[in-house]
């Protein structure tokens, strides 16, 4: 066969029909493994931050000072604050020393529960818990109540924050 009938040979016979093919399904499968990995990844996610949260809480808590410790800080800037009162010139050693004895009283009655504010000294200084305060405050009357005194308001202070510090 030569070459012209060849090419009559192929363009006589029709093309063979052409067969479209369908693209292949996707298995249900795969939607739902996608579906429980975004979950799965969501949980993981939930928890870490809860867990980081909760040990973060609990950290913030440890540090946290006790009611002690808060009341401590508290009667210590009320001692402070009389202390730059005088500094300030705005009252005098004998209303600091005074301000001074009732701050020791308050500080005695809130921690203990017990109203020491119109005690004896001597009761102050019978009560174990409450000696260092009432030696405190028999040291504070004399320039409290003298009509002169030298000692300075400034030495109270300091005491006062010791007695406040040590206080268990």
């Amino acid at each position: 066969m030569d070459r012209a009938d060849l090419v009559t040979v192929v363009l006589a016979d029709p093309a063979p029909e052409q067969q479209i093919i369908d693209p292949p399904q996707y298995s249900v499968a795969w939607v739902i493994l996608a579906v429980l990995c975004a979950l799965v990844i969501t949980a993981l996610i939930v928890a870490t931050l809860r867990i980081t949260r909760a040990i973060e809480k609990k950290v913030a808590y440890r540090g946290r000072p006790s009611d002690l410790e808060a009341l401590k800080a508290e009667f210590l800037r009320s001692v402070n604050d009389i202390a730059d009162r005088h500094e300030a010139g705005e009252i005098g050693s004998r209303d600091g020393h005074h301000e001074l004895t009732g701050v020791m009283r308050r500080f005695v009655r809130r921690t203990t529960g017990h109203d020491v504010t119109s005690q004896d000294l001597s009761t102050l200084l019978a009560d174990q818990r409450t000696r260092a305060v009432g030696e405190l405050i028999e040291d504070l009357y004399e320039p409290d109540f003298a009509l002169s005194s030298d000692r300075q308001l400034s030495d109270s202070v300091r005491r006062a924050r010791e007695v406040i510090r040590q206080w268990s």
